[in-house]
């Protein structure tokens, strides 16, 4: 199986021309020379964009957790005052259930209103919270290099009466 000579430099010139393309003796190895810097440059331009959508997420992820919370404790104020009880047991157990989310001291915030009695069962009690009585005067999303997100959701749960 003796090749010809014709065959034999066919199949070297094959070769060689693979080999060129990547030793940069070709156009393709000198562009790649050239770009040498560019992906940092352009990580450089895109590194801010990115790091302030995952920042954006992490803020929005963090708000809405603290409505959640706050929508639980509503929702467990909502329980306890449709079995019948106080105002002041209501709003208490409004603030125990959130989890730290409501501040403890002004339990005044929760509003409740209609109270469960023998006399009107099946009738409906609701709970409110405005989360503009928060702190910062509402739930806050924090984003680097941006402007504060206030948002300031009443948060109302309704039962109805078991007693």
């Amino acid at each position: 199986m003796r090749r010809s000579s014709g065959e034999r430099r066919a199949t070297r010139c094959r070769s060689t021309r693979r080999s060129r393309l990547w030793t940069g003796s070709t156009s393709v190895g000198r562009r790649l020379r050239q770009e040498r810097g560019a992906s940092a440059v352009e990580l450089a331009l895109i590194a801010p964009l990115l790091f302030m959508l995952v920042f954006g997420i992490i803020g929005f992820g963090l708000a809405f957790l603290q409505v959640q919370s706050i929508r639980t404790a509503v929702r467990e104020g909502g329980r306890a005052a449709a079995v019948g009880a106080s105002v002041s047991t209501t709003q208490q157990k409004t603030i125990d259930a959130s989890s730290g989310s409501i501040p403890s001291s002004p339990t005044t915030d929760v509003q409740v209103s209609g109270l469960c009695t023998s006399n009107n069962i099946g009738s409906d009690v609701t709970v409110s919270y405005d989360t503009s009585n928060l702190p910062d005067g509402g739930v806050v999303v924090r984003i680097p290099m941006m402007p504060d997100i206030h948002m300031t959701p009443v948060i109302t749960a309704s039962f109805r009466c078991e007693v």
